[in-house]
């Protein structure tokens, strides 16, 4: 667990002076110490565990967990094997008072499809002009490695969503399934708020590639053909250069929920990418078999996508220069790339050296992901509705189309006309929406959900209902929890007129606001892409996945790796991934900084 410390000297300035003057308004130098003691505050202060008792890891039997990943996320913290497994709860970012989940009329108050027609409803697309369709993409990529509350509960009552009058939902009422209970209370837990179940491992472990349980971990290496395991340690992708198709028609991954063409390209990329390090790792170890040079490509893959998520992806998003240097330092320290490639390792420090190698601290609580950190993420506003697949070679029309005709079963019938690579080009040249009100995909808020549960919903309408549901504080009372001021009104709230009146319509009270629509209704800091408000849970949390992981700290070294394994996540990015693969994107890539900005057009 590391030594119980607190936030120190520099979190307690920090918090005092942020009370007057927002941290992003100081200059760069201080604005640098500023997040850093911001993050040391909530490390110490929003970290909330709500297990009350210890659930039980399996027995690993002969398998290797002192350099290999399980399956299922255990014995990650070998002190503590349970710890991030899939099926353990959720955590929380706020005290575990603060969540009990709303009920009853309040509930409804205002009626989350009022919220979603009036305040979410894409009237015309906003565009993100900074970033490309690719971000989205990812984002839902990583959030498949990171959690999923599952199935919701088909047994039990449904919510009943009041409808305005003028509503043109295609039915008589809406009805909205309840989230599934937490089958693992007991009487310890009488008295407490609900807890919820992360299906997933916690772990930054690639599981929407390589699954949370052993049985889909072996589907995804297993030929369709033969009904074989792979024997070579490779994922198995057929010889068109496409992932096979499940038994419901959609493209075969560990997870595959909410398939559309970005999700498409992302797992076949990295399964690519699994299979070329197979490769790589054979040519030093040409005596290791097909389950050894599989384990070692999982962890140099998984650290992979965690170097692209922090040095590429989220500075595209948060384009500040204190953000550039502060997810650089996460990764190599203050110190950069160029000493790190120079010197490795010069300290224990996570601010000299990075945290990747530093000792493993799990600070306030044991490691998980929380529930404030999966209702931040609900970033649906940066699909687009609307595509246009243009080929490569001379950005000549191909195809337009909706996001209805790109999802679910349809994304593999779009490469009948699309190929894969016309694909990656079209998206890496448009943009995605900007992360605001009203710029809700139209598509998603009369969605129909793909197999094997054939409904409609209005997911605009779920995300509110389950924010209040889970027991997420509204707006006001989250900023309050995470040290922040609340405003006190709704031109506090925003700077745009038109929604000021707006909330007032449909919330009265700015108390009232659900933390998603504060998010979107939020002015961000300069060159962000999301709010400020959920911008601290990110600070928060993007380093613990690191600082926490075993394999991102105590053993990210050349004995669990290999020397080449190590090599292969310095010397590579989210460029030289695509190039690999797709070599005849390289002059689209060379001109620009990094690959989720926009790429030129033909």
């Amino acid at each position: 667990m590391g030594a119980r410390r607190g936030p120190g000297l520099l979190g307690g300035l920090f918090r005092r002076i942020n009370r007057r003057i927002i941290w992003h308004r100081f200059s760069f130098p201080l604005a640098v110490l500023n997040l850093v003691g911001l993050r040391n505050n909530l490390r110490w202060h929003n970290l909330h565990d709500t297990e009350r008792a210890t659930p039980q890891a399996p027995d690993p039997g002969d398998f290797d967990i002192r350099h290999c990943r399980t399956s299922d996320g255990s014995y990650n913290d070998l002190a503590a094997p349970h710890m991030g497994r899939a099926h353990t709860r959720f955590g929380r970012n706020v005290p575990i008072p603060e969540t009990f989940g709303e009920t009853g009329d309040a509930l409804m108050t205002p009626s989350p499809r009022v919220v979603s027609r009036r305040l979410m409803t894409r009237k015309q697309f906003t565009p993100a002009t900074t970033l490309n369709v690719l971000a989205p993409a990812w984002l839902q990529f990583m959030v498949h490695d990171w959690f999923s509350h599952g199935a919701n509960d088909t047994e039990a009552e449904r919510h009943v969503v009041p409808l305005d009058k003028d509503d043109d939902w295609p039915w008589e009422r809406m009805t909205v399934l309840r989230s599934r209970k937490d089958p693992s209370r007991s009487a310890a837990d009488e008295g407490f708020p609900d807890t919820f179940i992360n299906t997933e491992t916690q772990w930054w472990d690639g599981s929407q590639i390589y699954g949370s349980n052993l049985r889909r971990q072996h589907l995804v290496r297993t030929d369709p053909n033969t009904g074989e395991l792979l024997p070579d340690g490779k994922l198995y992708v057929q010889p068109d250069g496409h992932l096979p198709l499940d038994e419901h028609g959609i493209e075969l991954a560990a997870a595959n929920g909410n398939w559309w063409v970005g999700l498409s390209i992302m797992h076949t990329l990295f399964a690519l990418e699994h299979n070329a390090i197979v490769d790589r790792l054979r040519i030093d170890f040409p005596h290791k078999d097909g389950e050894w040079l599989f384990q070692r490509a999982r962890l140099v893959n998984a650290a992979l996508m965690a170097k692209i998520h922090t040095v590429e992806w989220t500075p595209a998003l948060l384009d500040t220069p204190e953000l550039r240097l502060g997810m650089r330092a996460n990764w190599w320290g203050l110190m950069d790339e160029h000493f790190y490639r120079s010197h490795g390792r010069v300290s224990d420090s996570e601010l000299v050296s990075g945290i990747v190698g530093s000792p493993v601290d799990h600070h306030a609580a044991p490691y998980s992901i929380t529930e404030e950190f999966s209702a931040v993420y609900r970033m649906h506003p940066l699909i687009p509705d609307d595509y246009s697949f243009r080929r490569l070679a001379d950005d000549s029309l191909i195809k337009e189309c909706g996001l209805p005709d790109v999802a679910g079963t349809r994304t593999h019938e779009l490469y009948e006309d699309v190929p894969l690579i016309d694909a990656i080009y079209s998206l890496g040249s448009s943009h995605p929406g900007a992360l605001i009100l009203q710029n809700f995909p139209r598509h998603l808020q009369q969605h129909a959900k793909q197999a094997p549960h054939h409904r409609v919903i209005d997911l605009a309408s779920v995300d509110i209902l389950r924010d209040r549901e889970r027991g997420v504080p509204r707006y006001c009372r989250f900023r309050r929890l995470i040290d922040m001021p609340a405003p006190t009104s709704f031109a506090e709230l925003t700077d745009n007129p038109e929604w000021q009146r707006e909330l007032e319509a449909v919330y009265g009270d700015v108390e009232q606001v659900d933390l998603l629509v504060g998010c979107l209704a939020e002015t961000p800091p300069p060159g962000f892409a999301f709010s400020d408000t959920a911008f601290r849970i990110f600070v928060l949390m993007a380093s613990r996945r690191l600082k926490s992981d075993r394999f991102f700290t105590d053993d990210y070294t050349p004995e669990v790796y290999t020397p080449a394994g190590l090599a292969w996540i310095d010397d590579n990015d989210m460029k030289s991934v695509l190039c690999r693969h797709y070599p005849a994107l390289k002059p689209k890539l060379d001109g620009v900084r990094n690959a989720f900005f926009p790429w030129a057009r033909a």
